[in-house]
């Protein structure tokens, strides 16, 4: 594979996505479509959290923390506004908004020291997003929502996008997964469903391989296929990190069988029928 992670060039629709089914990341530079998701998100973040949002895990006792996050994880989920901005991106890399569902907007928030608890394991799980039984032509659109070191983010193991890798996903079910209610879905709903719900992983020893990880900028936004496999990386002394993601899928690419080929997805259900139009009915606007 050529560098992995590529300055966005202009690449339009079909060739925007082809190029992310090969397995290149994209960094497509801040927009006024993604300042705008930013600059909302992350007011709101410090309405809830204080001024001092990436700090505030330190202020707050635990349970407070994770109920105030927790709210703004299903505010962001549920928010029309980040749905339209999602529609932005799309048009921005020549999309068709028509064509596309997406799984909204999650905000993921790691905290200095999260990977020593055993309920948050989870979130510092390698895995590919397409073992949660999502398309293979299923991309993620990932967004820091302050500046961010190589240290906070998360790293990619390219040398495995198209080679096979040990993992547990024959074990999830869309189906299962989602009778539970939405608050799996949303994430992190429930303290305690870390200890208790499979979270798909990696489950082999990888020889020495090559792991890349990215710093970023606010409105950055990082673009890449669900194939990649991929693995948060723990802050072990710093602040919390703040990010949002979301998910697209290109209903005609779906139907015509294009994205990377499966080599170890075994989970079950089709979680397309949980994503959503980009444009929510009867919402109109940029999100201004």
């Amino acid at each position: 594979m050529s560098e992995l992670i590529q300055e966005y060039r202009q690449q339009r629709d079909a060739d925007f996505r082809s190029l992310l089914y090969s397995g290149v990341v994209l960094r497509i530079p801040p927009s006024d479509a993604s300042m705008r998701m930013q600059g909302r998100c992350f007011r709101r973040i410090c309405e809830v959290l204080g001024d001092d949002p990436r700090n505030a895990s330190r202020r707050m006792d635990g349970k407070q923390f994770f109920e105030k996050a927790g709210a703004l994880r299903r505010e962001f989920y549920q928010s029309d506004v980040c749905r339209a901005a999602i529609g932005d991106l799309l048009r921005l890399t020549g999309c068709d908004v028509g064509d596309h569902f997406c799984d909204p907007t999650r905000l993921r928030v790691v905290i200095e020291g999260g990977h020593h608890n055993p309920a948050a394991a989870p979130v510092y799980y390698a895995h590919r997003d397409t073992w949660y039984s999502n398309p293979q032509c299923q991309i993620t659109w990932w967004m820091p929502l302050h500046a961010v070191s190589k240290s906070e983010t998360f790293s990619f193991l390219p040398d495995y996008f198209d080679e096979p890798v040990g993992n547990d996903s024959a074990g999830f079910d869309y189906g299962q997964w989602t009778s539970k209610g939405t608050d799996l879905k949303i994430g992190w709903q429930d303290a305690e469903a870390g200890r208790r719900e499979l979270y798909p992983q990696l489950r082999e020893d990888l020889p020495p391989h090559r792991r890349i990880a990215f710093e970023a900028q606010p409105g950055e936004v990082i673009v890449f296929s669900g194939q990649h496999l991929h693995q948060t990386v723990p802050i072990e002394e710093g602040e919390t990190r703040f990010s949002l993601d979301f998910r697209t899928v290109c209903l005609s690419d779906h139907r015509s069988g294009l994205g990377p080929v499966n080599v170890d997805n075994r989970s079950t259900g089709d979680a397309l029928l949980g994503h959503v139009p980009v444009v929510p009915d009867g919402f109109c606007g940029s999100g201004e």
